[in-house]
């Protein structure tokens, strides 16, 4: 933390001192390193008990310039500018929502439609912070385990389909939005095509998703199983999509067959039955 915003660091040294804080763990990038002059701060604020907005306020404070208490877009969270002019986002939860969430999915092996293993990798990669009762540590502790090869499937299973030649499959959405012309369905299903590809591609290398950002970078350092010339492609796509042109969905095509064939050099993998 040597490197860190004083006004960061102030801020977690008194949220700390509240009663109702259980942990505090920082996540993302400034959590693993890769922080960039554009990178805010991801705090999860773990209760036991609701705080106040007024107290919420009343810290934020201290030692912000600008803050949106309350956001409930996603979780719950306070949205803020600290004096220096870092951004800092406060997402508060508790532990049986992460116990919970983590039981489905790593024993019950209960698949998303993309992003499924995301809260996994936010745990383990993060930065623990405060830990008033050692519950974070415990956590990360039981969950740094190996990834299940039935949790492996299930993504496939749940993903996979889509990619391919189903009738709800993003192929087939494309193709209409392409001959309506209709450029925002296309950059829509084209990002929930990648959300999907990249969770197969992540689960396929048993590797917990790290996330929305940088995730070409991820899969290119860190999977090892992989369709060649992923990038090209990929990059190819994004530019197809916004200038809707036909070619698209010759791209779409190959990248879901490359994928499919890293599966299929693997016997341990099955391919869904379509």
């Amino acid at each position: 933390m040597m490197n860190e915003s004083a006004h960061f660091l102030a801020l977690v040294d008194e949220l700390s001192t509240l009663s109702q804080v259980d942990a505090l763990l920082l996540a993302g990038s400034r959590a693993s390193g890769l922080a960039d002059s554009h990178s805010d701060y991801d705090l999860y604020v773990y209760l036991n008990a609701p705080v106040s907005l007024a107290s919420r306020q009343q810290i934020l404070d201290k030692y912000c310039q600008y803050i949106e208490l309350n956001n409930q877009f996603w979780e719950t969270e306070d949205d803020a500018v600290l004096h220096d002019g870092i951004e800092v986002e406060l997402i508060y939860r508790d532990f049986d929502f992460l116990s919970q969430h983590l039981q489905q999915l790593l024993l019950h092996h209960q698949a998303s439609v993309g992003y499924s293993t995301c809260i996994w990798a936010n745990l383990l990669n993060s930065k623990i912070l405060y830990d008033a009762n050692g519950l974070a540590g415990q956590l990360q502790q039981r969950y740094k385990l190996a990834y299940p090869q039935a949790l492996q499937q299930a993504i496939i299973d749940k993903n996979l389909p889509l990619l391919l030649e189903q009738i709800p499959a993003y192929s087939h959405q494309l193709a209409k939005a392409l001959q309506r012309q209709d450029r925002v369905s296309l950059n829509h299903r084209c990002s929930e095509y990648l959300a999907s590809y990249f969770d197969v591609l992540f689960a396929l290398n048993q590797l917990p998703h790290p996330g929305e950002k940088r995730m070409l970078d991820y899969a290119e350092s860190h999977c090892l199983r992989r369709p060649q010339d992923l990038r090209s492609n990929i990059e190819a796509l994004l530019s197809e999509v916004g200038q809707a042109q036909a070619s698209l969905l010759e791209r779409v095509k190959i990248l879901s067959q490359g994928l499919s064939q890293c599966i299929e050099e693997h016997p341990e993998l099955e391919l869904p039955r379509i």
